[in-house]
Parts: C-alpha cells; sequence; structure tokens
C-alpha cells in the first residue's frame, strides 16, 4: 500500500499588479516552462494541451503529459487547469492512478469551483474511474481540488501562478506566471477578453504569452459562438501588449495552422515577435 499523499500547497490571494520577483530570488534561478502538448487535437505527433513549470507543475493536463516516463509523472504534484474540457484535463485521471500505483504524492488541482464540479459530476464519479477525490478516514485523497478565483495566486518553487480571466463556452481561466526575472501569461482556450489583455498589459516583467488561435478570420463568428479565438479577433487585443513581447500560437488544427499564423503576420503589431508553439519548447522565465 502506498503512502498517504503529502499535504497542499499554499493558495492566497496576491496583489501583483506592478510586483517583481527580481529581488525575491537568488541570482541564477529561472522557471523552466516545457511545452507537452500544444494541438488542438491528436493524430500522429500532435498531443493537446498541457506545459510543464519546473518538473512539477503542470498547467493543463491533455495528452501530452502521455509522453512523461513514470519517474517524471511522480515528481508533478500541482496542477493549474484552464477548463474542463477533455483536452485540457483528460489525463488527469490516468496521472493520479500513476502517483496511486507507485506511491507518490498525490496531485493538488486549482482551478475555478465550477470547474471543479464538472470533474467531479463527470470524471471522478466512481463510474468512469476510481473517485480518487474522496480518502479513507485519516487519510488525505489523492487528488485535492482547490476552489480559487480571478486574482487569486498559487506560489510556485520558483515563482507565482495568478488566475486571470478567461471568455469561452465553460467557465475558464487564463494563468499568469511569474518567474524571477520575466512572465508569461496564458489565455487558456478563450474568445476575446479585454480583462486578461488589460490584465498581462500591466505586468511590468511580461515576455512571453500563449494565447490560443482555432478558428481564420473569416471564420469569426464560430470562434466568439465557442469562445475560441481568430486573427481578426487577435490582432486588436494584441496593440495592448508592450513591445518585445513574444506571441506563442497555440490550439491550432494543423491543417489551418500555416494560415493562422500567415493572417496574424500580415497586421501584426510592430515590435512583437510571432512565433508557432510546438511541443518539446522550453520557455525560460
Amino acid at each position: 500500500m502506498a503512502d498517504a499523499p503529502c499535504a497542499p500547497a499554499q493558495c492566497c490571494a496576491i496583489d501583483y499588479t506592478g510586483y517583481r520577483l527580481n529581488g525575491l530570488m537568488s541570482e541564477g534561478f529561472h522557471m523552466h516552462v516545457k511545452v507537452l502538448g500544444a494541438s488542438a487535437g491528436i493524430g500522429q505527433a500532435a498531443r493537446t494541451t498541457s506545459f510543464l513549470v519546473d518538473g512539477n507543475c503542470l498547467i493543463d493536463c491533455g495528452t501530452g503529459v502521455a509522453d512523461l516516463d513514470t519517474d517524471a509523472l511522480l515528481q508533478i504534484d500541482t496542477v493549474l487547469l484552464t477548463h474542463s474540457h477533455l483536452d485540457h484535463s483528460g489525463s488527469l485521471p490516468l496521472l493520479a492512478d500513476a502517483h496511486v500505483t507507485h506511491g507518490g504524492r498525490g496531485l493538488d488541482v486549482y482551478t475555478q469551483q465550477e470547474t471543479i464540479s464538472a470533474l467531479q459530476q463527470h470524471m471522478f464519479n466512481g463510474l468512469l474511474w476510481p473517485d480518487y477525490t474522496k480518502a479513507a478516514p485519516g487519510n488525505m485523497p489523492w487528488v485535492r481540488l482547490h476552489a480559487l478565483e480571478v486574482g487569486d495566486s498559487i506560489s510556485l518553487p520558483d515563482g507565482i501562478a495568478t488566475a486571470l480571466p478567461a471568455e469561452h463556452s465553460v467557465p475558464a481561466l487564463g494563468w499568469l506566471l511569474e518567474g524571477p526575472w520575466r512572465a508569461l501569461a496564458f489565455t487558456g482556450d478563450s474568445g476575446p477578453c479585454l480583462p486578461f489583455w488589460h490584465w498581462i498589459s500591466h505586468v511590468p516583467s511580461l515576455t512571453d504569452v500563449i494565447c490560443e488561435l482555432s478558428y481564420l478570420s473569416e471564420q469569426s463568428a464560430l470562434a466568439l459562438k465557442g469562445g475560441h479565438m481568430s486573427p481578426a479577433l487577435l490582432l486588436p487585443l494584441l496593440e495592448i501588449l508592450p513591445p518585445n513581447v513574444h506571441v506563442w500560437i497555440t490550439h491550432t488544427e494543423s491543417s489551418l495552422r500555416s494560415q493562422l499564423l500567415e493572417q496574424v503576420r500580415k497586421e501584426l503589431p510592430s515590435l512583437l515577435h510571432l512565433h508557432p508553439l510546438e511541443q518539446g519548447i522550453s520557455i525560460e522565465l
């Protein structure tokens, strides 16, 4: 029998506006974000959304997680979920099972209450998979679900993660990662959400934004209906960003990627840098 899982990480509400981590971290420390999956679906080499932060924290838990070996899976103890859709949460039950089977520490999952309710009703319900959110008396559950709201922050070993607003077809969040030297924002699955873009534009250390882009400009009505982004919807929001920010495009269908990137490049604000987000890329903060 595996040992009982460990206590959860600290969750706190922090007013981070203008907050810099540089003075709080020893020189030489960095936060590393590795892309495990950045596609809208699966097939061949495509993996759905998941980013590994410093080896122990995931932003979303899509199919890219399954490429990690057992030792790497057991290092993960924190999951920051944007929303409940399976391309972002679908590997969570199997990740939890790896901890149960191999004596891991279990998982602390941070997200909105609405997402927690969806996970409890449809995923960890004892029907599709064992309910690892429940524990025997005297033990902690293997999956600890923590509700938070926009503006709440999670302390990470080398930085801070803050929940940001998003606009999607189901309740959703974006995330802001502030490392020792730089900051990265992730829209999650979201259509145009002005509060998100205004929020991140006031983060002094912002260097990178990961933004979903699911529909062509001529499909903007469909994008809005589903809570997604098109180049025509994204470009006015990029005007809000400070100069020299790197904009990483994610959640694209492989057949549309070249067209989507070209539509953005044609009207990209000057001094911004556009990149397709690819599995295996690492971003250092």
